[in-house]
């Protein structure tokens, strides 16, 4: 993709009330070279992510979202969607396309409440537990070892930064779909 802006202004960057163009050199915003550095960043990290994603998908025929439906169904019981929509930062729309899709396959059984018949549960078959016990890690296991290296002050201090960029992230922008 070619760039047609002139040398010297970063475009892209834009923060509330900002139309995205900043000379650089003299009175250039002190948080270019970090909001770049953070962008690199993010990119690197969603490039990995794909990656890692389609090599979980080739050794357990699961995608990642559906490991993840997987684990919160385990962890939580007998479940709701809306609390797995919520658990699994997903919509209760993309919930419920993968829970179909795991319900096909027989790695989940969803149910109605007794009490109120509105309510559906999900919860894990035998064959659902076992995919999930084969499913790969979804962190590479360098990534893994590297994290529990970390003294937990950091670790602890690399997740509350990666929820406050994710959170970030998650804000709308007027007029992208």
């Amino acid at each position: 993709m070619q760039n047609d802006e002139p040398l010297g202004f970063v475009t892209g960057l834009k923060a509330p009330g900002d139309h995205g163009v900043r000379p650089r050199g003299g009175g250039a915003d002190p948080a270019v070279p970090d909001i770049d550095a953070l962008m690199k960043a993010i990119r690197v990290i969603a490039q990995a992510i794909d990656t890692r994603s389609k090599a979980v998908s080739r050794a357990s025929g699961l995608t990642i979202p559906q490991i993840v439906v997987l684990q919160a169904v385990r962890a939580h019981g007998a479940v709701t969607t809306n609390l797995l929509s919520r658990h699994c930062d997903l919509s209760a729309g993309t919930v419920v396309s993968i829970l179909d899709k795991l319900e096909e396959r027989g790695f989940v059984e969803r149910y109605r409440n007794a009490d109120d018949r509105r309510v559906v549960h999900t919860r894990l078959t035998p064959s659902g537990a076992v995919a999930l016990d084969q499913a790969p890690s979804l962190l590479p296991p360098t990534a893994l070892a590297d994290l529990a290296r970390l003294p937990e002050d950091e670790r602890r201090a690399l997740v509350s930064a990666f929820q406050a960029v994710a959170g970030m992230l998650r804000v709308e922008t007027p007029g992208l779909a």
